[in-house]
């Protein structure tokens, strides 16, 4: 049992995996936010390889993460809240299942070459935004999907209206955008061919989803999935700039993946203004966590 803010729930382990992480979302919700006539606005922010003391709010001290710091205040801090697997696409799938990632057929990373690949999502799986469409939820991926390649395993056909960001696993560039020299860019079914650091994109893009949804009557869930701070860590040089200006000490290497982390949580901060601009903050509540992570913090955006 959880009595958060005097609302009190029984959540079985069953009734947990099947929420995913949509309920550590639900024990941070404010009062009004529980009554069953009110149906939350979700965003879900997952990072990419970002390890358990890489934000200053977790310890480390030469790294400047306002925004995620904000959240970890604001919200519910989760220490042991442990991602399900320590590489990208098993985590997905439980993220966006609720089960076992070898239960939904994603054993491993999917990857490009058939004979490096180890996994292909079940079509039995039933995904987060099936179920929240029920609901009458707009839902949207922006960034990172990583459980499938191509047809029948793509965003838009398993269950998410939109799609804008990236189909593959890591990307051999930030700014090229591609991966074995393949673009698995896409809008929708698509192919998209767009300039500009993957980070930036995908901060442009989620703040161009929150203004539509201002125009609509139905709550949203957005998933957003960076792939920062995976490698190549290929920060954009203004950032890697103020770093080293910072902290002329710090080697080129960390430096680097200071600059990355920095960057990307300017770009979180940038969401979270856009959710506040179209007064949506009110009704919405946020989960971050990483894909290798032991942290997940959630809270209602004030």
């Amino acid at each position: 049992m959880v009595d958060q803010g005097g609302i009190k729930m029984h959540l079985s382990r069953r009734q947990f995996l099947k929420s995913a992480g949509i309920g550590a979302a639900v024990m941070a919700a404010p009062k009004h936010l529980a009554a069953k006539d009110v149906k939350p606005n979700i965003l879900f922010i997952l990072v990419d390889d970002l390890g358990y003391g890489d934000l200053s709010s977790y310890g480390a001290k030469d790294l400047q993460t306002p925004n995620i710091d904000k959240l970890v205040k604001a919200g519910m801090r989760f220490d042991y809240g442990y991602a399900n697997c320590p590489v990208c696409s098993p985590t997905r799938a439980s993220v966006l299942t609720g089960r076992y990632p070898d239960l939904v057929g994603v054993p491993g990373v999917i990857r490009t070459h058939w004979d490096n690949s180890w996994g292909y999502l079940s079509q039995k799986a039933v995904l987060l935004p099936e179920v929240l469409k029920k609901a009458r939820y707009n839902s949207a991926i922006i960034g990172k999907w990583h459980l499938g390649l191509e047809s029948p395993n793509t965003p838009t056909e398993r269950g998410f209206d939109f799609f804008h960001g990236y189909l593959g696993d890591m990307m051999d560039d930030y700014y090229t955008h591609r991966r074995h020299g393949i673009n698995y860019m896409r809008r929708n079914d698509q192919v998209i061919d767009p300039k500009g650091h993957a980070t930036d994109l995908f901060t442009q893009w989620s703040i161009d989803f929150i203004k539509e949804q201002k125009k609509s009557k139905k709550p949203f869930f957005l998933y957003l999935a960076y792939n920062a701070p995976h490698k190549p860590i290929m920060p954009p040089q203004e950032w890697l700039d103020k770093v080293k200006k910072r902290i002329p000490a710090l080697d080129e290497r960390r430096a680097k993946i200071v600059a990355l982390i920095e960057h990307l949580d300017d770009g979180i901060g940038r969401v979270m203004d856009a959710l506040k601009e179209t007064g949506l903050s009110e009704n919405t509540l946020i989960i971050f966590t990483s894909d290798n992570g032991g942290q997940i913090n959630a809270c209602r955006c004030q």
